[in-house]
């Protein structure tokens, strides 16, 4: 009865030991971790794979402008090496990136869209077994398909980045929460100086731009239009409504305001 019992436990056992060696079989989340979203000024719009860059603490996205919000996620993996020149081993441990799984929830926790997909690609070196070895991959976190549908606030955005090892095992990263104020408006800025001195007498109207490329040579602006940095009125006041005047725009003004 006893050797019955033991032998049923052995078969039990022996297949979960054998899979704890492989990152596929168990969940992990020290293995691959996304460290943060990079933050991106224009000027310096590529993100590099470093993984004591600059991090956004959270994102903004103004849908005046923009109808998705891009990420650049720095992912750092702490798979070890295990090719060996020496004994002709090839490595197994280098991952390519495939995408992300991302969750979009109010502040309360409530699930705001379907979970959803996004495609991304990147790949991750093997680490050296001292410091985790660091990618880059843009993901998107607010999709085209869901962005006007999502209330004004602050949506709090948990993704993980999944891959493949080139051992053919498939691996997922730690959840990273990121949140991502959504809004309409709120990244125009309407300084004294670009008020158009024809109109003083009235409500402020922000005066056109002689360069209409201000935009894309401010090195301090941002490097889509509508997401996480601001800019002045002048930059959009012959193509939006918004940046023409605050009492044409949503975020300083609640009666310009549509749904949601």
């Amino acid at each position: 009865m006893r050797r019955s019992f033991l032998k049923s436990l052995l078969a039990f056992a022996v297949p979960c030991f054998a899979a704890a060696a492989l990152p596929s079989c168990a969940t992990n989340d020290s293995m691959m971790y996304i460290v943060g979203v990079a933050l991106r000024r224009a000027g310096a719009c590529a993100v590099k794979p470093e993984l004591n860059g600059t991090l956004l603490s959270k994102g903004v996205m103004d849908r005046v402008f923009a109808t998705e919000y891009v990420a650049g996620l720095i992912v750092g993996s702490q798979l070890t090496q295990r090719g060996s020149r020496e004994r002709v081993r090839t490595e197994t441990s280098k991952v390519a990136l495939k995408g992300a799984e991302v969750k979009l929830e109010n502040a309360q926790g409530k699930e705001l869209v379907p979970a959803f997909s996004s495609i991304g690609t990147g790949f991750v070196d093997a680490s050296d077994g001292e410091d985790a070895a660091p990618a880059a991959m843009f993901a998107t976190l607010i999709p085209a398909s869901v962005a006007p549908s999502l209330p004004r606030g602050t949506v709090i955005v948990k993704v993980r980045v999944f891959g493949t090892t080139l051992g053919g095992e498939d691996v997922e990263s730690a959840e990273l929460l990121f949140p991502i104020d959504v809004c309409d408006g709120c990244l125009v800025s309407f300084p004294a100086s670009d008020r158009d001195p024809a109109l003083s007498g009235t409500d402020y109207q922000c005066k056109q731009a002689a360069d209409m490329n201000v935009a894309a040579t401010d090195t301090e602006g941002p490097c889509s239009l509508g997401i996480d940095f601001p800019v002045t009125c002048t930059a959009c006041s012959s193509l939006y409504a918004a940046c023409q005047s605050p009492t044409t725009n949503c975020a300083y003004t609640s009666d310009a305001c549509t749904p949601p």
